[in-house]
């Protein structure tokens, strides 16, 4: 037998206190661990607490996704049932190639200084809008004025827009007083004027409520025969956000109309 020694390190016993650094080392070096590869060890530790946190609030805003989810899913049921469709597919595809809104049905039995009909005389003022339809975005405006012998002062007409349940309740003012050189050269020829932002953002136009324009004449003496007003809106833009895909038989809410029904 031979008579080499064979080192043995112990553990450290109770009479050892671990702050000890020597009862420290002879730990490490008891469980083949250097001080380096324990540092990671207390880490690994760290780490698992912090990916515990990390896990809670992830769960907390999972079950805050799920609500929101399911209030889209009550929304779209409540856009499919047909008692909460203000106007039809087939109705919503007739305006999808009109890329305009003439404000040109005259509101009549106003009284006061509001006329019935054209000309307007000077003091005169006369009011016009659009029919029911379908809610929309204006975007811009385009006027043309006849004034009576080929006058040119546009400059004396006032023109105010109105948003609003319409008829002999216009509503709200949308926009500045314009003035009739603002939409006319005195050539006639005509000038484009975006239409007017609310808190810089576009307005639309509800499909319960009208646009409506009022023209006011403060010339001397010259009648206004008759008045074009044009409002322009993106048709395309219009069409793909009011078509109801979605509802078609067979189509879940996260289809398109590729894949709708098939």
């Amino acid at each position: 037998m031979s008579g080499s020694l064979i080192k043995f390190e112990s553990m450290p016993h109770e009479s050892m206190s671990i702050d000890d650094p020597a009862v420290f080392h002879q730990l490490l070096r008891a469980l083949r661990c250097s001080p380096e590869r324990w540092t990671e060890v207390l880490r690994c530790a760290e780490s698992t607490n912090s990916l515990s946190g990390c896990y809670g609030r992830l769960e907390e805003r999972c079950k805050s996704l799920e609500g929101q989810c399911e209030v889209l899913m009550r929304l779209v049921r409540h856009v499919c049932c047909s008692a909460n469709i203000n106007f039809s597919k087939i109705t919503i595809d007739e305006y999808s190639d009109d890329s305009q809104v003439n404000l040109e049905q005259i509101v009549t039995g106003l009284g006061g200084d509001y006329v019935n009909a054209f000309p307007v005389t000077p003091g005169k003022t006369i009011r016009m809008q659009h029919p029911s339809r379908p809610g929309w975005t204006p975007n811009q405006i385009r006027i043309d004025m006849n004034l009576a012998g080929g006058a040119n002062n546009y400059l004396d007409f006032f023109v105010e827009f109105y948003l609003g349940p319409g008829d002999d309740l216009p509503g709200k003012k949308i926009g500045p007083t314009f003035r009739g050189n603002q939409f006319l050269n005195k050539d006639g020829g005509q000038i484009i004027v975006p239409f007017p932002k609310y808190k810089n953002d576009p307005i639309d136009v509800g499909s319960l409520e009208r646009l409506a324009v009022e023209i006011t004449n403060r010339s001397g003496g010259v009648n206004l025969e008759s008045a074009q007003v044009v409002i322009v809106y993106d048709n395309n833009r219009f069409y793909e956000m009011c078509r109801t895909e979605v509802c078609k038989p067979g189509c879940k809410p996260d289809c398109n109309g590729s894949t709708c029904g098939r």
